[in-house]
């Protein structure tokens, strides 16, 4: 193939304007309205974003330093700035004091931010969401292990007995279910280990009860709970192992069964730098589950994040 008819190099696309290098690309209107204003070179990528009116478009990037100084000269940008009272103000990061050369983004609340300090203003925002999901955490956490007598918490974890991988790589579904289930006390009420898997199957460890029989004793315990378990996809091998086999599912109606995951990650409250929230590892026993519940509900309430804390 010949240099002449080599396809052309796809320009990069981005799906979200975070993902667009910083101090790379910028759009045309950006170019400018730089301190000291530039025309585009050749389109150089795209990103996906919202036109002027809230629609869903594609903007065109342009490589900042393929860009070319406008035909301006010194003084008519002195006469520029001088009509507007405002606009060296709006050159200066209100937080940091930096004069980026793309214009700061303007705020009513803060004023102009360079994008950094506007990240931080984002990521506080997101911290102080955090704390107060994490206040809310700690009520949920008492409130369970004040739940009344009448129905009190019970703290379910599944420990699973797996059978390995077949020779194609697919894992095979479990023999055999431990179920433990201890109170707010800390003492085991119930712990059966109800098979999964026909009688007949390879795998299935001693000891193992008939899941007919195991899970309606289980059901009967669970039915006077309060559950407690850290997420409904972990007792998916349990559910479908039970169906093959014919028994019914033990665990009571949704109203009383309560998921740890979101607890405990409202709890932690992490906010990674680009703004998430990172899910709460399990702590896989259910004793490591109540310690985790007692200690959310024994936590104080920190005091709120002052204002302009990222100032």
């Amino acid at each position: 193939m010949t240099a002449a008819a080599a396809p052309k190099a796809r320009r990069p696309h981005f799906t979200a304007w975070r993902d667009v290098p910083a101090g790379t690309y910028a759009t045309a209107a950006q170019l400018k309205g730089m301190d000291l204003p530039r025309q585009p070179g050749p389109p150089a990528a795209t990103v996906d974003g919202q036109d002027g009116i809230g629609r869903s478009t594609t903007i065109t990037l342009y490589r900042i330093d393929q860009s070319a100084p406008t035909a301006s000269t010194a003084a008519q940008l002195a006469a520029a700035r001088a009509r507007s009272e405002n606009s060296v103000r709006a050159r200066v990061c209100t937080d940091c004091s930096a004069r980026p050369d793309r214009a700061p983004i303007a705020t009513e609340s803060y004023g102009a931010l360079c994008p950094t300090c506007w990240h931080i203003r984002g990521l506080r925002q997101r911290q102080e969401e955090a704390a107060r999901e994490r206040a809310g955490a700690a009520r949920t956490a008492r409130n369970l292990l004040r739940i009344p007598q009448n129905r009190p918490l019970g703290i379910l974890h599944v420990d699973y007995t797996e059978r390995g991988h077949t020779p194609a790589g697919t894992r095979r579904s479990p023999s055999a279910a431990k179920v433990t289930v201890i109170g707010a006390n800390g003492l085991v009420v119930a712990e059966p280990l109800l098979r999964l898997v026909s009688p007949r199957a390879k795998g299935i460890p001693d000891g193992a009860s008939d899941p007919v029989q195991g899970a309606e004793i289980l059901a009967a315990i669970l039915s006077q709970l309060t559950v407690l378990i850290w997420r409904y996809r972990d007792l998916d091998d349990l559910s479908a192992g039970l169906r093959t086999q014919g028994a019914t599912w033990p665990l009571p109606t949704d109203e009383h069964v309560r998921e740890m995951s979101l607890l405990a990650t409202a709890w932690r409250g992490e906010v990674t730098t680009d703004g998430g929230r990172p899910v709460a590892v399990a702590p896989g026993r259910a004793d490591r589950m109540l310690y985790l519940l007692r200690q959310i509900a024994d936590t104080e309430q920190a005091p709120a994040m002052p204002t302009g804390a990222a100032s």
